[in-house]
């Protein structure tokens, strides 16, 4: 079964800090660009203490029902005392999903990814799924997915069988330990460089369909035949791959239409 809960995904070379908030109606990711001495006066555009911006985060954002704005008011500000950060870091901004949100038909569905990522400057994006962002080039590969946005991953959701958020099994990229909202608690840690670097570590976390019986079906013109079939988590320890789950090839033989399992 899928390991469920907050992950946090270490040594992954991010550049950037993260404060996470995983709940079941919701989960959101606000980021920050740690500082170097002296860097952050220069170059922020006002100065905030953790506590006050901690208080501001508490609550989501859902403007437009849940719609997946990101939240940019205040972005630039510098937080002197941020939580991880010895001299301090500059807010960029925050994301959220919500599932009971505005959204299209296939966006939250049984088997969906949901990405919250980053763009080149460290601004969060809108999350997306993504199986239905790339369905249309059959992108299969992770690494090609944001290739393609030119984009980086910062929080991922994994959702197999549709409910609560906080069910699910989420990952942080990052290269320290968030920070953590509203009770927002740690399931594990992984470190990146265990992944295998093929851009398909996700597919582990989704079940597959496997039909009962592999004889060839025939259907007579205007019939009905059963397929039986049963899921089957694809990081089930089996030696090999799973790469195909169910196919159904509509074939003409003498006036009969053949279902091919």
């Amino acid at each position: 079964m899928i390991e469920t809960g907050l992950h946090v995904i270490y040594n992954t070379s991010s550049r950037l800090h993260y404060a996470v908030d995983v709940q079941e109606s919701y989960a959101g990711v606000a980021v920050f660009a740690p500082c170097d001495a002296g860097e952050g006066v220069r170059d922020g555009v006002g100065v905030v203490t953790w506590a006050n911006l901690k208080a501001e985060l508490a609550t989501p954002y859902d403007y437009a029902d849940g719609a997946g704005f990101v939240d940019l008011h205040g972005n630039g500000i510098f937080v002197p005392d941020l939580p991880g950060c010895p001299h301090g870091g500059i807010y960029k901004g925050r994301s959220y999903v919500f599932p009971d949100g505005m959204r299209g038909h296939d966006e939250i569905t049984d088997h969906a990814l949901i990405d919250i990522m980053t763009d080149n400057a460290g601004f969060p994006q809108p999350w997306r799924n993504r199986f239905a962002q790339s369905a249309r080039e059959k992108v299969d590969l992770s690494f090609r997915h944001r290739a393609r946005t030119q984009a980086s991953n910062a929080l991922v959701i994994f959702m197999p069988i549709k409910g609560p958020l906080s069910s699910a099994r989420i990952e942080i990229l990052c290269d320290q330990d968030p920070i953590l909202l509203n009770g927002t608690t740690v399931a594990g840690r992984i470190d990146d460089a265990t992944i295998p670097n093929d851009g398909q570590w996700f597919k582990q976390f989704y079940f597959h369909a496997v039909a009962s019986d592999l004889a060839v079906l025939s259907v007579p013109v205007g019939g009905r035949a059963e397929v039986p079939i049963a899921l089957r988590w694809n990081g089930d320890g089996a030696p090999c791959a799973h790469a195909l789950a169910l196919k159904l090839a509509r074939i003409i033989h003498h006036g009969r239409l053949a279902a091919a399992v």
